[in-house]
């Protein structure tokens, strides 16, 4: 049996998060140093390149509107929460602590943005917020089945065909 101190040796953990950074349209390498740089407190054992996301409303920053996010993996040998990592990359290259996003790999993994639901123009009332209320429950459902058949049978219309005129063949 091998001893304690064995295991303690071959037990190197790694923290792994995925680093998003909004209106970075003029992101460069010498960002990328100066992130690098602040990060060297945490031991960095991997720095991934900074790749592009297209421009689009992103979930993650709600308040920007369509941007461009650059997003990249970053591996640290130390712990380090991820509002720190957060505020640390913020501070190295100038911006607010909004517009950059820190997950762990597990966090992203399991990340699912949800939209909210936006009315729709063709006047479905299914997306509405009100449906939860007693008066909404009349418009679907078997009542509202029941009351579409009401509908039809008092708009049955009796088909009319025009009446038939003779005309002169002489002409």
């Amino acid at each position: 049996m091998k001893p304690f101190t064995d295991y303690l040796m071959n037990l190197k953990p790694t923290y792994e998060f995925v680093v998003r950074i909004a209106g970075c349209d003029n992101f460069n390498e010498d960002m990328k140093q100066k992130i690098h740089a602040k990060l060297d407190a945490y031991v960095v054992e991997n720095f991934g390149s900074a790749k592009r996301l297209p421009i689009k409303e992103h979930a993650d920053f709600p308040s920007m509107g369509a941007c461009v996010v650059c997003m990249m993996e970053v591996t640290l040998k130390y712990p380090v929460t991820t509002v720190q990592l957060r505020t640390v990359i913020a501070e190295s290259i100038g911006l607010t602590a909004a517009s950059v996003m820190v997950r762990t790999k597990l966090e992203e993994a399991n990340y699912d943005p949800v939209a909210d639901p936006k009315k729709a123009k063709d006047g479905s009332i299914l997306n509405e917020p009100d449906m939860a209320a007693e008066s909404a429950q009349d418009r679907v459902g078997q009542r509202r089945v029941d009351s579409m058949l009401k509908e039809l049978s008092k708009n049955t219309r009796k088909h009319e065909f025009a009446k038939t005129e003779k005309t002169p063949k002489g002409k």
